[in-house]
């Protein structure tokens, strides 16, 4: 059984479309927890009419949230998503099938693409997140060292805990795989997709935003994280 955690600050527009995506694949035994940083929306309201369990949370980064829906998860196996993305139709199938094949496996890593109204950036950013997957895959092949997509992963909660969960700092997820001790029962899985909404890069820029995960990354690498207490992954 599955615990998916996503948290938000303002999704109205955004939650929707991911809770009737997953609705329409989970079964019981199921849930999903929404961590909420008080938005000023409807978000609270779309959630919980659309089943999920609503956890409160002053709003502290999304690490922060993450852990914290981690933290009262009721399954083993806990899903990291954001709330503007839409899982592929077999996502919660892929999971479920990976650990049944594999009963051995720690954790999954998806493959995030983006939306825009723009072919042009729609392809500049997947490719982007296309390199980024396999990157993440040839680095674990060659080092046991695991990066997990924040927004399309799923892993042991004991696993998670063991390192104390996500930290808020920016890039939470290669922070993670910092502390995490090497594993070699991680599958990098290109066809279980999410798809994102390219906000991320609207509003901040596609350089810009991919600089400061850069930088985010290397501080992360050399022990201090970038505190993201203020930062919105959008």
């Amino acid at each position: 059984m599955l615990s998916f955690v996503i948290p938000t600050y303002n999704e109205e527009k955004g939650i929707g479309p991911l809770l009737d995506a997953l609705n329409g694949q989970i079964t019981d035994g199921d849930e999903i927890i929404v961590v909420d940083s008080y938005s000023r929306d409807r978000t609270v309201d779309i959630a919980q009419s659309k089943g999920a369990r609503v956890v409160l949370q002053q709003k502290m980064g999304i690490g922060a949230a993450k852990t914290e829906g981690a933290r009262g998860a009721a399954n083993r196996l806990v899903v990291m998503l954001d709330a503007d993305c839409v899982p592929c139709a077999d996502f919660v199938s892929r999971i479920k099938g990976r650990f049944r094949e594999r009963p051995d496996l720690v954790a999954i890593c998806g493959l995030d693409l983006y939306s825009s109204e723009s072919a042009f950036w729609r392809t500049v950013y997947n490719i982007y997140s296309i390199k980024v997957f396999w990157l993440g895959k040839a680095f674990h092949y060659l080092s046991g060292k695991y990066w997990l997509a924040a927004n399309n992963s799923v892993i042991r909660k004991d696993l998670f805990f063991s390192v104390g969960g996500y930290r808020s700092v920016v890039c939470e997820d290669n922070d993670l795989m910092v502390r995490l001790p090497r594993n070699r029962n991680v599958v990098y899985d290109a066809k279980m997709v999410a798809t994102l909404s390219d906000r991320r890069f609207r509003e901040g820029g596609f350089l810009r935003t991919v600089l400061m995960w850069i930088v985010a990354d290397a501080r992360a690498w050399l022990g201090a994280g970038k505190d993201a207490s203020r930062y919105r992954k959008a």
